[in-house]
């Protein structure tokens, strides 16, 4: 039993204190149906066999409509799973462990967005805050008065939102109102003096902390 013991602790010792670094196709052919269900795992990564060998396809899913991968790389991939739908990924790793960050957008006449994280065993996080999500209020300017600011956000049944990853490496989140589709180019018109049109935020190891206008 003790010459087992040893064994046992040397051959731990002799293991990898940090787990091996995966990309973000990884993640995308494991994740368990929470996000993909409609795509099943075999034809995940036929997409992104095409992809490598410079092909853009739609792949059927499950409903019978086309799914296509726009883009990939180690760490962000983006793809329509329809028509109406976009999910991107972009993972976020900090030192031995790994963030998954979840873009889902609805292309609707004003596109929609919800951010969502996992770890890396696409278990949701819901302690964890990686992001303070932005209000439509975040984007009015400071010198709005405060009447006029209060009356324009009473008049907004649904502040829609669209988040996307954008820059080098995919390592700056955008946040767009899409107020403008929403209200119509002349209701806008009394909004637009008083707000900016986009958030700007960057990816700080765990955390995805807003940049000063």
């Amino acid at each position: 039993m003790k010459t087992l013991t040893i064994f046992l602790l040397a051959v731990l010792t002799a293991l990898p204190l940090s787990l091996p670094a995966r990309t973000v196709r990884e993640f995308f052919a494991d994740e368990p149906g929470q996000i993909f269900a409609i795509i099943n795992r075999s034809a995940r990564l036929d997409m992104c066999d095409y992809f490598d060998a410079g092909q853009k396809v739609s792949v059927e899913n499950l409903f019978g409509n086309g799914t296509r991968l726009d883009t990939i790389t180690d760490l962000y991939m983006r793809l329509h799973t329809s028509e109406t739908h976009i999910v991107e990924i972009r993972l976020m790793p900090f030192k031995s462990d790994t963030i998954i960050a979840v873009i889902e957008t609805a292309l609707t006449p004003a596109p929609d967005s919800h951010i969502t994280f996992y770890n890396r065993h696409w278990y949701r996080l819901r302690e964890i805050k990686p992001f303070k999500a932005p209000t439509i209020n975040d984007f009015f300017l400071s010198s709005t008065p405060k009447d006029t600011r209060r009356e324009l956000i009473a008049g907004l049944q649904f502040p829609l939102i669209e988040y996307t990853f954008t820059g080098p490496g995919f390592a700056t989140l955008e946040a767009r109102h899409s107020l403008r589709a929403f209200l119509g180019k002349e209701v806008f018109k009394s909004y637009a003096p008083y707000m900016r049109p986009t958030l700007t935020y960057r990816i700080d190891g765990a955390k995805i902390k807003p940049l000063k206008p």
